[in-house]
């Protein structure tokens, strides 16, 4: 009896074993076996030329990833929010998706819609690592794991800039010292008062000139310099050795800058409706103001454009500006990178995702990544040489009306892009530059960190309703009492739940620390 029972458990036992054995290898990544893959990615539609370019993408791709096979589905920008969240409550099967700045990366992690890379990047492609830094590819952790590779392209923070239109700037030059405003401005951790006065000196002798034109405009942003963002408004010190989260609408910069743009506009050095004005931002772009505050700016980048610039700025009705920057350095920021792909955690075959996935972020599968984001050469762009080349039905950025285009920022390592051909092209425009900002510039001290917004969401939502209810006139510098506003808005900012805010994301700073 004793011995039938046994037999009966020993038989049970090799059944479950070859069972959980076949389980096993059913996760394994088989060469020969066909897998099918489904990716997901934001960018311009489906194009007229859209099947016949992926069909040649999957003929092209048997030379790297046998038996695997790629469906594609390319969803406009303004659609792919709404999108993803319906595929993922309807837990859609598909593999690959693109990530990006409209949705909440942590908690999109801890909703467990993408699967862990850490190991499938050990077994399967330890040489993205060799391609993506690690302080890059640390922005895409959460709590130390790793769930989706960034797109690499620019990755550091922009810097803000005085602007003076090419022709003002021309008249003045000789009292415009680029360098030395550089070196004054960059000297101030954050916007000191000092340097507004500086630049009201700039406007007087504008003003005296008769070129101060509509007068100055936009030098909101200026109030930042020295703060990072952790989300918005919210923000901590770039350096120091403590972190205390503050609201940007909170900080005495904040509080000297309203003051100092109420008295500018009484003063009239700015014009008298820009709440009222129909795109007043545009005329920033055609030259109309005499000087303005502005913004990405990459260090090393020419402050005086020259004048291919110029012409080209002019040909579209713009002004070209001589940009001063009001800092020397970049970091990059702690916050997930604005583009990214990420492995489904409905994904059947994660292994031959990664393959994927590592061949669109390294120099291995260049080749397929052009073809991907550019299509055919001879009908969609044709080769100014190796490096650049012209692209067919549209100039820079494809639309769902060129023949095929994708945006290559959506899929994959851009440095590994052709580059768009362009006479005496600015070296914005260029791999290589864009690849030494980002080598050059520091790291976050918030690296490794993210936030859970989860327990804020409801007074963040509130705090941002009160930021719209207030900021753009605070911001005019047209308030007929600006303090006494100023105040309204504190007050209705800590009612929304602000103080609530700063403290849970000081309470996760500081596990974050402890744990780290």
């Amino acid at each position: 009896m004793y011995k039938k029972i046994i037999s009966v458990i020993l038989v049970i036992g090799m059944s479950l074993s070859l069972t959980l054995t076949g389980c096993q290898k059913s996760k394994q990544d088989n060469a020969n076996s066909q897998v099918n893959l489904k990716w997901v990615f934001l960018g311009p539609g489906e194009q007229r030329d859209s099947e016949e370019v992926w069909n040649s993408l999957n003929e092209k791709l048997a030379e790297y990833l046998p038996n695997t096979k790629l469906s594609f589905e390319c969803v406009p920008s303004a659609e792919y929010e709404e999108k993803w969240k319906l595929m993922s409550a309807s837990q859609e099967n598909v593999d690959i998706v693109w990530h990006g700045w409209m949705i909440p990366y942590a908690s999109e992690v801890k909703k467990g819609s993408y699967m862990e890379l850490d190991d499938l990047i050990q077994k399967n492609t330890p040489e993205i690592l060799d391609e993506i830094p690690e302080n890059i590819m640390s922005k895409q952790r959460v709590n130390g794991k790793l769930y989706s590779i960034p797109n690499m392209q620019q990755m550091v923070s922009y810097v803000t800039t005085l602007e003076f239109p090419i022709d003002v700037y021309d008249k003045y030059k000789d009292k415009i010292n680029t360098s030395e405003l550089q070196n004054l401005f960059s000297s101030y951790e954050t916007m000191d008062k000092n340097l507004w006065n500086k630049l009201e000196e700039l406007i007087i002798m504008l003003k005296s000139g008769g070129d101060l034109r509509q007068g100055v405009f936009g030098f909101g942003d200026h109030v930042e310099k020295g703060y990072e963002w952790v989300i918005n408004p919210y923000k901590v010190k770039e350096n120091g050795t403590t972190f205390d989260p503050i609201n940007i609408y909170r900080t005495p910069e904040y509080q000297t800058f309203i003051k100092v743009y109420s008295d500018w506009y009484q003063k009239g050095y700015i014009r008298k409706d820009i709440l009222t004005a129909d795109n007043a931002s545009a005329g920033a772009l055609e030259g109309k103001y005499g000087m303005q505050g502005g913004g990405n700016f990459l260090i090393g980048q020419d402050i005086i454009p020259n004048q291919n610039e110029v012409d080209m700025l002019k040909k579209q009705n713009k002004v070209a500006t001589v940009k001063i920057p009001f800092t020397k350095d970049h970091y990059i920021p702690f916050n997930s990178s604005a583009t990214n792909t990420a492995i489904s955690i409905n994904c059947k075959n994660p292994d031959r995702a990664m393959k994927l996935l590592s061949l669109m972020n390294t120099k291995k599968g260049k080749d397929i990544y052009n073809l991907l984001v550019f299509g055919i050469e001879g009908k969609h762009y044709n080769k100014v040489n190796d490096i650049e080349i012209e692209p067919i039905g549209y100039s820079s950025q494809p639309t769902s009306d060129s023949p095929y285009g994708l945006f290559k920022w959506a899929v994959g390592n851009t440095f590994n892009a052709y580059e768009i051909y362009a006479p005496n092209k600015n070296k914005l425009y260029t791999n290589e530059f864009i690849q030494n900002v980002n080598n050059n510039a520091r790291p976050s001290r918030l690296k490794g960190f993210s936030l859970n917004t989860d327990p804020i969401k409801t007074e963040l939502a509130q705090v941002n309703a009160v930021k719209g209810e207030f900021v753009k006139t605070l911001n005019s510098g047209a308030a007929p009492n600006a303090e006494a506003l100023y105040a309204q808005f504190v007050e209705k900012l800590i009612k929304a739940g602000d103080d609530k805010i700063t403290q849970e994301i000081k309470k996760q700073i500081d596990e974050w620390q402890a744990a780290n």
